[in-house]
């Protein structure tokens, strides 16, 4: 299958960027990433990219199919005229896997930030391997590649966060058909999906699939918020890429982050990206359908859930009718995704379905509605994920007006009061975020915050299943500057869990009961619970939130229990905001800041 080509400059094809993106050794280093022994052939190819160049020539020429085993280093080192003859329709599995599949395109498929599983707060990343010709039912039979830590079914949430941010998991490549990812994400979990084909070539985009078929056997450390999907598929990518889309001192490497990164990437010189496409989840398709209806087509599809029959369609003409149904219909696909545990609910609502088609099999065919597609704004739009802020803080603990200069630093990710654009809507989702006060007489650390969650998942639509709920979580220390005379820095675990709701166009509410778990002291007991009341409000390049609450203090040590406290940010361009916060409980506060994000 193959003979050795003499007189290539091994040491020139050893030192080249792709020789170097075939072993994972990123820029200005000499280590490989992959942490598998028997990914080389070389005894020390994890480090010596020319010895391994050399044993893979030797290896191919004594061993011909071993060349199936390494397509991409094989089909390069013949186009470098190394070697010839390798013939990839020879290689009797990778041909069984592509199932007569061209190959020749490749897609990086985004899914949305979901919060209902810890491992998916920033999204999820994959590849498509595609077909230029399919249609969008072949797609969805096509191969792809996913990257995931080897996780035990029934692992606590509390370990698998704490293995997975300090490297407690193997992580590996793994590939199946388009069509399971699809189910899982677009359909079970209700994820949005964005599709970006690359610009690559048919010879490009084999030898990224080629590369990627032969990462299924390696292994890696799994980190949550670093070496993760998103790091080990940018430095796949990276094969095709002009540039390097992550640097390996990164401390946080997010999905949305390598997606922007790909959208300004070239390849060949050209742009990176040669088209993106928004596959809408089963919920975000029925909910641009409802928004589309009109008042009494909305009306009749709650009657029809109160009365599911014929006879309560036929109450209006047929137009309104058919809009209807397949709004209904879309309705019932997201509901019976979610229903896993009421199987007499599930079986209502089947037969629920069944009734409406066949309602609609009596109407006469054609005339489908037609609908607005709404795209929305893509995760490359989003405000950088990285934070520094600068401002002045006034609070009068103890009737002393203290002034004090302020500085804060977020790596990732973002607060509910940025620009929506690119991001889960209406959620904060923050890592590692510290901030230190200055005055006259010290420095303080303010606060250091490991993680901030909180999302207003509020119905979009007020049917059943469509959101409603709001939860948070915070894990960090916290100075208490509005409830005891002295500010102590506290260790703090606050959860939240509440109804979320919508009132007009920019308007949202959110009723939670909130549980706080600090270190005690003589002012404040370890254990506060309260309900609380949340406004959240777009204005014109601008967000606010309000908050009010009544404390509880289990140990009966807090002297005010109210609290209420407001912050708006003005949006100043893309990546800059100006802020205005006030709070008061025991004491008060006055906080002034300018934001910067990169």
């Amino acid at each position: 299958m193959s003979s050795v080509a003499h007189g290539a400059n091994h040491e020139s094809l050893a030192a080249s960027k792709t020789w170097r993106a075939l072993l994972h050794v990123p820029v200005g280093t000499r280590q490989s990433e992959i942490e598998t022994a028997a990914f080389f052939l070389a005894e020390n190819g994890a480090t010596q990219p020319l010895a391994e160049l050399q044993a893979t020539v030797s290896t191919f020429a004594q061993q011909p199919e071993q060349m199936c085993r390494y397509p991409a280093r094989a089909a390069w080192l013949q186009q470098k005229g190394v070697i010839s003859n390798f013939d990839p329709q020879q290689c009797t599995v990778l041909q069984k896997w592509l199932n007569g599949q061209a190959a020749d395109q490749v897609s990086v498929i985004f899914a949305d930030g979901f919060l209902d599983n810890p491992a998916s707060f920033y999204g999820h990343m994959l590849i498509r391997v595609g077909d230029r010709t399919a249609d969008d039912t072949q797609k969805l039979l096509a191969n792809s590649f996913n990257f995931g830590a080897r996780v035990p079914d029934d692992e606590n949430p509390v370990v698998y966060i704490t293995k997975g941010l300090f490297g407690g998991y193997q992580a590996a490549f793994s590939t199946s058909h388009y069509y399971r990812y699809d189910i899982n994400y677009a359909e079970a979990e209700l994820r949005d999906l964005w599709s970006y084909d690359l610009a690559t070539n048919a010879q490009q985009s084999q030898l990224l699939i080629w590369h990627l078929w032969e990462l299924l056997e390696t292994d890696y450390t799994y980190f949550f918020s670093s070496r993760n999907c998103a790091y080990h598929m940018a430095r796949a990518l990276e094969l095709v890429t002009d540039q390097t889309l992550v640097a390996r001192g990164d401390p946080f490497v997010l999905p949305a982050d390598i997606i922007k990164r790909l959208s300004m990437a070239t390849i060949d010189g050209q742009p990176a990206v040669q088209k993106r496409r928004l596959q809408p989840s089963r919920l975000h398709r029925f909910q641009q359908k409802w928004q589309q209806l009109q008042d009494a087509e909305q009306a009749l599809a709650v009657a029809w859930l109160q009365s599911p029959q014929p006879a309560t369609l036929a109450t209006t003409e047929s137009t309104s009718q058919l809009r209807v149904i397949a709004a209904l219909t879309d309705f019932y696909a997201y509901r019976l995704s979610q229903e896993h545990n009421d199987p007499e609910l599930k079986q209502r609502l089947e037969a629920e379905k069944t009734t409406l088609l066949r309602a609609r099999m009596l109407m006469p065919m054609g005339n489908n509605p037609q609908w607005q597609q709404r795209e929305g704004s893509a995760p490359e739009t989003g405000q950088e994920p990285s934070m520094l802020r600068v401002g002045w803080q006034q609070s009068d603990l103890n009737d002393s007006h203290e002034n004090a200069l302020t500085l804060s630093f977020r790596p990732a990710y973002y607060d509910v009061l940025q620009r929506q654009q690119g991001r889960l809507e209406n959620a904060t989702l923050t890592m590692a975020e510290m901030g230190v006060s200055l005055t006259e007489q010290e420095l303080k650390l303010e606060h250091a915050w490991l993680l901030r969650l909180h999302t207003l998942n509020y119905s979009a639509t007020g049917m059943p299943g469509d959101g409603g709920a709001s939860w948070g979580l915070n894990l960090g220390w916290q100075r208490d500057r509005l409830r005891q005379t002295v500010d102590d820095l506290s260790p703090q675990l606050l959860g939240s869990y509440g109804k979320a709701f919508k009132a007009g166009d920019a308007h949202w509410f959110d009723a939670a009961l909130r549980a706080e778990l600090r270190d005690p002291s003589v002012e404040l007991g370890a254990v506060v619970l309260s309900p609380q009341l949340t406004w959240l409000a777009d204005w014109s390049g601008a967000r606010s939130q309000c908050r009010t609450r009544y404390e509880w203090d289990t140990a009966q040590r807090l002297d005010k229990q109210w609290f209420i406290g407001c912050e708006i940010a003005f949006h100043l361009g893309k990546n800059q905001d100006f802020r205005l916060s006030l709070a008061h409980q025991n004491a008060s506060t006055l906080a002034l800041s300018w934001s910067w994000y990169w």
